[in-house]
């Protein structure tokens, strides 16, 4: 199913909203920046990035989607060179036009027109007068991360487990079938949809740290076989992070048994997980599977 996530300044009806796209456990939005690149990114449903302003107002299922998981993702992806960052137009082309593109590409059906309304006054205020759209200055884009994704945050320095040094409020995880993912993650176990063994774990620090290890933990029924590793990259979905260049990957990965299930440690390339402010963890199974994660360490330098 093809959702709409609609926020508003109080989380309540209002005049203006902010909307994003949920499919395949990720919410694709839409803003502007004073660069070329794309101006799309991916965050965890129905939680806006800290200090945009915005509260989550409603879910507005939209239509099932047409194409497959990976047909989806190409299509997205496509749509993504279409909207970069710099072509925000608060009026003429915002984040709801970018969700109305985005639902009529997966299912051939449009956002309700109360989403985008106050663009239409005011393009017809703009046209009234005779000016022309003006596109948006150097904006922080949407998408996760927070301060901490840009290393301004500063903290002492301490060894050990760095699951603490996780800003949770902004964390994510794509593809999990609990409703409340990173909550689970935190407190018991991830699992993907029946499948579809992948997920990708999207963690921002509260401020930079240096990675040594990986631990994690899973059910006998459901280990993931491979990991990719991703340093300092916030906005990846689940297509990046299967196809694009990772920063480090382990395959074959060997699991022990022990009192609390299975584990694995993982020595990560320390030269490169230097000033790390956000690790994405996409890990994949068996075909036609699952996985689960249900314990998750870091271990490093804060």
């Amino acid at each position: 199913m093809v959702k709409l996530n609609v926020y508003s300044p109080s989380g309540g009806q209002h005049v203006a909203y902010h909307s994003g796209v949920e499919i395949f456990g990720g919410e694709y939005v839409f803003g502007g920046g004073n660069t070329s690149y794309s101006g799309v990114t991916v965050q965890r449903p129905k939680i806006p990035p800290a200090g945009s302003g915005w509260t989550f107002y409603q879910t507005v299922e939209i239509a099932p989607c047409r194409y497959s998981r990976d047909d989806a993702m190409r299509q997205i992806q496509q749509l993504r060179a279409e909207f970069p960052a710099s072509s925000y137009d608060l009026m003429a082309r915002n984040c709801n036009h970018f969700a109305e593109a985005l639902c009529q590409r997966l299912c051939a059906q449009g956002i309700p027109s109360w989403v985008n309304r106050l663009a239409g006054i005011g393009n017809a205020m703009r046209s009234a007068v005779g000016s022309a759209p003006t596109p948006a200055g150097p904006a922080r884009a949407e998408g996760a991360g927070g301060p901490a994704a840009a290393g301004v945050v500063a903290s002492s320095i301490t060894d050990g487990d760095l699951t603490s040094q996780i800003d949770w409020k902004a964390a994510g995880v794509l593809n999990a079938v609990e409703s409340e993912p990173t909550e689970a993650l935190q407190t018991g176990s991830v699992t993907s949809e029946a499948g579809s063994p992948e997920l990708l774990l999207l963690l921002p620090f509260i401020s930079p740290v240096k990675l040594q290890k990986l631990v994690l933990g899973a059910s006998s029924e459901a280990v993931p076989t491979s990991l990719r590793l991703f340093a300092n990259n916030p906005n990846l979905d689940m297509d990046d992070a299967m196809t694009g260049a990772a920063t480090q990957e382990f395959q074959d990965l060997c699991w022990t048994s022990g009192s609390d299930g299975l584990s694995t440690t993982l020595e990560v390339n320390f030269l490169k997980f230097q000033k790390l402010s956000f690790l994405a963890i996409y890990a994949r199974g068996e075909d036609d599977g699952i996985i689960s994660v249900c314990k998750l360490a870091l271990i490093g330098r804060a």
